[in-house]
C-alpha cells in the first residue's frame, strides 16, 4: 500500500519539480557555470529518472537521481526527488540525508519537508518526526499524501506514548476520511489501548472501588462468565444498593444464561427493581416488555415497549417491539407508525424491515409488503449476523434483539 501511495503522491510532487526536460528553474544552474553539453545531459538524466518514478521504477529512479546529485550538487530539487525515490523504494534512512541536503539547499522546498517527516516516521524516529509531520498535515491540500502522513502521524504518537497527539490525529483523520479502513482500524486500535490503560491504571490504583468491581464485572460478561458477572455486579450493589443500571445488568444476565422455574420472577423483579432507581430506564421497561410479549400478554408488551420508545426515540428495538405487539394484538394499523420509524432510524436493520412487511400485508398493502420484504432479504445476510455478533462483542450483551419470528 506504501508503494501504491509513493508512486501517486510521487507523480503529483513532480508535477511542480524538475521533471521537466530541464533542470529545475528555482535552482537552475547559470549558463556560465554549466556548459551547454552538461546543461543537455542534465535535463535528460532528470527527465528519465522523473518519468521512472512516477511509474515505481525505484531502482531506476533512484540511479538516475544518485547521479544528478553528483553532477550538479547544488539543486536542492535533485537531493528531494532522490529522497522521495529512497523512501518508496524502502530505503528511508538513506531519504532522511537526501532530504536535508535539500532542505539545506532550498528550506522552503515543501517535497522534501514532506518525505523528511515521513521517513524520520517510517525509520523509527518518531518524535522528530511528529515535529514535522503535526505542523504539515494541517496544509497538506492532497488527500492521499494527507493520508499517509495522518496515519503515520497516528502510528508515531501511539508508538511514543503521547495519547493527546494520537487522539487529536484520529479526530483529524476521521474528519477527512470518515470511511478509510486504515483510519477506522488505527482509531479502533488506539481507543482499545487507551481503554486497556484506564482499566489497568483503575484496577491497579483503586481495587475495591465500585468502578473496578463494575468493570470486573462487565469484563467477565462480555467473556460469557456469567455467574462470575452477576457476582460482581452484587459486589457493587453492596457498596451503592441504588446504582443506576446494575438491576438490569442482573436482569439481563438471568435471561441469558440456563432458565429455572424462578428464573423469568427473578429477571422481572430485577427489571422492576431498575424502575424504582431509575424510573427513566428505557431498557427495563425494554426487557419487561419482551416478557410479556414472549408470555402473549399483548396489553402490557404494548404499554412497555410504548413507554420504553417514549424514554428514548432512538430505541430502534422498542420500536420493532411495539408494532410486533400490535400487529399480534390485531392493531395492524397502529403498528405501522413505530415500525415506519424503526426503519428510518435502521435502514440496514432487516428485522425492521420484515416485521413492516407482515403489517402492510395485514392491511392489505400487499406492494409495500413485497418491497419491505425485498430489502430484509437485501440486509439480512449481509449484515444482521456480523453486525449483532461485534456489537455484543464490543459492548457486552445489550437488549435482546428482536428476531424476524412473525406476529401472532
Amino acid at each position: 500500500m506504501r508503494v501504491r501511495f509513493a508512486v501517486a503522491i510521487c507523480a503529483l510532487l513532480l508535477a511542480g519539480t524538475p521533471a521537466g526536460a530541464q533542470a529545475p528553474a528555482p535552482q537552475r544552474p547559470s549558463r556560465q557555470s554549466i556548459p551547454p553539453a552538461q546543461q543537455a545531459e542534465l535535463a535528460q538524466l532528470a527527465a528519465q529518472a522523473s518519468a521512472a518514478l512516477r511509474q515505481g521504477d525505484f531502482p531506476t529512479a533512484i540511479q538516475g537521481f544518485e547521479r544528478l546529485t553528483k553532477l550538479a550538487p547544488g539543486i536542492a530539487e535533485f537531493h528531494a526527488n532522490l529522497g522521495m525515490a529512497y523512501y518508496s523504494g524502502g530505503r528511508f534512512r538513506d531519504a532522511l540525508a537526501s532530504c536535508r541536503q535539500a532542505l539545506k539547499l532550498k528550506p522552503t522546498l515543501t517535497a522534501a519537508r514532506y518525505f523528511l517527516g515521513l521517513s524520520l516516521a517510517e525509520s523509527g524516529q518518531c518524535r522528530d518526526a511528529l515535529a514535522y509531520l503535526e505542523k504539515d498535515y494541517p496544509r497538506i491540500p492532497d488527500p492521499r499524501l494527507k493520508h499517509v502522513m495522518g496515519t503515520s502521524a497516528l502510528r508515531c504518537a501511539m508508538a511514543t506514548s503521547q495519547p493527546d497527539k494520537a487522539v487529536d490525529f484520529a479526530r483529524w483523520l476521521n474528519r477527512d476520511f470518515p470511511d478509510d479502513p486504515d483510519v477506522l482500524y488505527l482509531s479502533a486500535l488506539l481507543y482499545s489501548e487507551l481503554s486497556t490503560r484506564a482499566s489497568q491504571r483503575l484496577l491497579r490504583t483503586a481495587p475495591a472501588s465500585i468502578q473496578a468491581h463494575q468493570f470486573n464485572a462487565e469484563v467477565l460478561e462480555i467473556q460469557g462468565k456469567a455467574a462470575e458477572a452477576m457476582e460482581e455486579y452484587r459486589k457493587v450493589l453492596s457498596l451503592n444498593p441504588r446504582l443506576p443500571g446494575i438491576h438490569l445488568r442482573l436482569g439481563r444476565l438471568l435471561l441469558a444464561g440456563e432458565r429455572g422455574p424462578t428464573t423469568l420472577d427473578e429477571a422481572r423483579r430485577e427489571f422492576a427493581e431498575e424502575l424504582q432507581i431509575d424510573p427513566g430506564s428505557s431498557g427495563a421497561e425494554y426487557e419487561l416488555g419482551e416478557m410479556a410479549r414472549q408470555a402473549r400478554q399483548w396489553s402490557e408488551a404494548i404499554e412497555r415497549f410504548g413507554r420504553a420508545a417514549k424514554l428514548d426515540p432512538g430505541f430502534v428495538e422498542a420500536l420493532i417491539g411495539l408494532g410486533k405487539s400490535l400487529v399480534s394484538a390485531n392493531r395492524a394499523e397502529e403498528a405501522v407508525a413505530p415500525l415506519e420509524a424503526a426503519v428510518k432510524l435502521a435502514p440496514d436493520n432487516p428485522v425492521a424491515h420484515y416485521q413492516l412487511s407482515f403489517a402492510y400485508r395485514r392491511l392489505g398493502r400487499e406492494e409495500e409488503a413485497k418491497r419491505e420484504l425485498a430489502v430484509y432479504r437485501e440486509t439480512h445476510d449481509r449484515l444482521f449476523s456480523a453486525g449483532q455478533a461485534l456489537r455484543v462483542g464490543i459492548q457486552g450483551r445489550m437488549s435482546a434483539p428482536q428476531t424476524e419470528e412473525p406476529p401472532e
